[in-house]
C-alpha cells in the first residue's frame, strides 16, 4: 500500500485571485461614477 501525499489545501485567495477581484471592483466603481455624471448631466440639461 502506497501513502499519497497531497499538498495541503489554503484558503487564502491567490494573487492572480486578488488582482481579478480588484479588477471587478474598479470596473463596477467606474460604472456607477459614469452613471452619477450621466445623471447629473441628464438633471442639468431638465432645470435649464
Amino acid at each position: 500500500m502506497s501513502k499519497t501525499t497531497t499538498k495541503p489545501e489554503s484558503n487564502e485567495p491567490s494573487a492572480d485571485d486578488l488582482a481579478l477581484w480588484s479588477a471587478v471592483i474598479l470596473v463596477v466603481g467606474d460604472l456607477f461614477g459614469l452613471f452619477a455624471v450621466l445623471k447629473a448631466r441628464a438633471e442639468k440639461d431638465d432645470t435649464s
